[in-house]
Formats: C-alpha cells, structure tokens, sequence
C-alpha cells in the first residue's frame, strides 16, 4: 500500500506541475510556446516530487542528487525541440 501512495503522490505533483506548465507557457519565448509550457512544467513537477520521495527516504543525498539530475535533463528539452523540427522540415 506505501508504494501505492508514494506513486500517486509522485505523478500527482508531476501533473500539477504540468498543468501549471500549461498557464505559464504565454511567458516563454515564443519558439517554446507549442506545448512546451506543459513539458517545462511537467519537468519541473517531476523534479519537485523525486525530491520529495529521497525525503521521504529520509536520504538527503538521494533527494538533492535526483532532484539536479531531472533539472539538467530539462537541458535536453530544446535539443528535441531542434530535432523535431528538423525532422518535420527534411
């Protein structure tokens, strides 16, 4: 039952953050603003709740390690974006 919980605490938070994702996305660039604002959001959120599972780990190492790793994933997001687009124009 634990693991149940911590599964829908974790995407939980990661879908808030995508639906904050989505009202935010009106302030990116203009480049970002095709869905990206729900991916950017999502990103976040998921970072936000690996933190909080290390914590709830009571790992602290565990917690700021995820929680860095998922924030420079995020570098990568633009790369697809470039990808994509490149893809879609050959």
């Amino acid at each position: 039952m634990q693991a149940v919980i911590f599964g829908i605490v974790d995407n939980g938070i990661m879908l808030i953050g995508a639906l904050f994702g989505l009202s935010i996305e009106a302030y990116l660039p203009r480049p970002f603003r095709k869905g990206m604002g729900a991916i950017y959001g999502g990103a976040i959120g998921n970072a936000f709740s690996d933190f909080c599972g290390g914590i709830a780990c009571a790992d602290m190492n565990l917690a700021i390690g995820t929680c860095a790793g998922c924030i420079l994933a995020m570098v990568l997001i633009p790369l697809f974006l470039i990808i994509k687009n490149r893809k879609v124009n050959t």
